[in-house]
């Protein structure tokens, strides 16, 4: 007995996947441009902390940080993908946005004139930078959740509508505040 819809099966799986992988690259880049400052205060902070980076002026390597921070939010898939490919197998299933910021830190960062050294491995920081970003996307699900149930309540909007998602986008700027500017670097 022969198939002959085996291909459309396959493609229309392929196209389900593709575009939950555009979905979930949508959210983790609609979160990393509304937390921006907490993600640059926090990583900063942890990575002073667990003594990953030595400077004698943190104020300039936290301005670069910022930088930094800021690229991974307004870069393309391509750029995103690109710059992060050296490091892409560090570990599995990997967070496209702690690895660019690993990358961020082993590539560029380093030559900054206020660091003096880098510490660990690769793998060691990117653990350290996954850590603080995934207590960030955790803490920003959380708050979606609530937002989302409140709005499940209002009987007036339906989810998925314009009317839904503009009231959604509403209420997440006065608990958050607006998302940063695209602004390249």
């Amino acid at each position: 007995m022969h198939t002959r819809d085996s291909g459309r099966v396959h493609e229309k799986l392929v196209k389900r996947l593709e575009r939950q992988e555009k979905q979930l690259a949508y959210q983790q880049g609609r979160f990393f441009k509304f937390k921006l400052d907490d993600i640059h205060g926090k990583l900063m902070q942890t990575l002073m902390q667990e003594e990953i980076i030595e400077t004698d002026n943190a104020a300039a390597v936290s301005s670069a940080l910022m930088k930094g921070v800021k690229k991974a939010a307004s870069s393309s898939e391509f750029d995103l993908t690109y710059f992060i490919s050296p490091i892409r197998t560090l570990v599995p299933r990997p967070n496209p946005y702690s690895l660019y910021m690993t990358q961020y830190l082993m590539e560029v960062l380093i030559h900054d004139p206020s660091v003096i050294e880098i510490y660990g491995t690769d793998e060691d920081i990117y653990h350290v930078i996954n850590r603080v970003i995934s207590r960030s996307s955790i803490q920003f699900d959380e708050m979606e959740r609530e937002i989302d149930a409140q709005l499940a309540r209002n009987q007036k909007l339906v989810p998925g509508s314009a009317a839904y998602q503009v009231e959604k986008d509403e209420m997440f700027r006065k608990k958050v505040g607006n998302p940063k500017s695209e602004t390249r670097y």
